[in-house]
């Protein structure tokens, strides 16, 4: 079969790592994979290319260039046989949805990649969608929706192979490490209300390390000037070498305000890197007080001291952590599960 993933484009995003990741998977095996972007961003392009992916760009911006982006991936795909569509989030989904009109028989799974959907409007086009699909992927079991259909849990996965796991030792000063995009659900500006928090309860001790970029930037480098904060956080923007950034860390930060399933958790357990999270989207389906600090934010200052003053105590949930990524989360299970499910819709 020909699994077509189509997601809005090539950034930086977990929902774009786990393609990578799924992708990467098929290369070499009887089942052929392309990557198809909907938009022209190309920021990790040249990973798809080292792992021999085929990657596509319908360069749709604007309602103009919507013709003739359909009519691009007609053309990619109008000679393979037994095609799956994988959509990854909303717009790749409404493209998918779109070309039912060339290739009715071939089937959609859907991956929202998160948990909530704000705009109304958007839930109710996916309930009344939901015909054209054959199945949506969620993450775990508790993140079922009314606007999804015939859901399926399988979680994020990675290769835990490319991380180090060698125990973390605590460092002077402290590295805290944030690890996502700068965008609204990942709430970065929060960061700097903790730092503010920190320097309170006299621990000055440490830094958070921001890798990432979004539309958020701008307006975190504006509260960190403004606060006289810029000791304590840094930006490093998008790398490449996330597994670099993870080893050289002490802890992983996830404040987020709604989410799926980060994939950057699943990489701080095969690193054994403690995490403080806010229980959002399915975060609490896989993290708890045995594994991790999961933390509303009003208290999430109380758990970033209790990481830095009893550091040991972190270093065993972040063990537990890595058992549970290695024996659930890594992708080679991940990729499994995918592929039957493929197999299965197009029976």
């Amino acid at each position: 079969m020909t699994i077509l993933h189509i997601i809005t484009g090539l950034s930086g995003g977990g929902a774009e790592h786990m393609v990578l990741e799924l992708a990467g998977q098929t290369v070499g095996t009887k089942n052929k994979t392309m990557a198809v972007a909907v938009s022209n961003r190309k920021q990790i392009l040249h990973k798809f290319e080292e792992k021999g992916i085929e990657c596509h760009f319908l360069n749709i911006t604007s309602p103009k260039s919507l013709l003739p982006g359909l009519r691009h991936l007609k053309k990619i795909i109008k000679n393979e046989k037994d095609v799956v569509f994988h959509c990854h989030m909303f717009h790749a989904f409404a493209i998918g949805l779109l070309c039912k009109v060339f290739f009715k028989n071939a089937p959609i799974v859907f991956t929202l990649h998160t948990n909530k959907v704000k705009q109304l409007y958007r839930r109710l086009l996916l309930f009344v969608t939901k015909v054209f699909r054959k199945s949506d992927i969620i993450f775990s079991n508790n993140s079922k929706k009314w606007y999804l259909k015939n859901s399926i849990a399988i979680p994020n996965g990675v290769d835990t192979r490319r991380f180090d796991n060698t125990i973390k030792k605590q460092q002077q000063p402290f590295v805290f490490l944030f690890l996502g995009r700068l965008t609204e659900p990942k709430n970065p500006l929060f960061l700097v209300e903790l730092v503010k928090r920190l320097v309170d309860h006299n621990h000055t001790d440490f830094v958070i390390n921001v890798v990432g970029d979004g539309g958020f930037r701008t307006k975190l480098e504006a509260a960190i000037k403004q606060n006289a904060a810029s000791k304590y956080i840094k930006l490093f923007g998008h790398q490449d070498n996330v597994a670099d950034y993870l080893r050289d860390a002490n802890c992983l930060l996830i404040t987020s305000l709604w989410e799926g399933m980060p994939v950057s958790i699943i990489e701080a357990g095969a690193s054994k890197l403690p995490v403080i999270s806010t229980p959002v989207g399915s975060i609490p389906d896989f993290l708890n007080d045995d594994n991790a600090y999961v933390s509303n934010l009003d208290n999430f200052h109380e758990a970033t001291i209790s990481v830095l003053t009893n550091y040991n105590t972190a270093i065993q949930k972040a063990e537990h952590l890595y058992t549970l990524v290695m024996d659930k989360y890594d992708i080679d299970a991940i990729y499994k599960l995918h592929v039957d499910l493929y197999q299965s819709v197009i029976k």
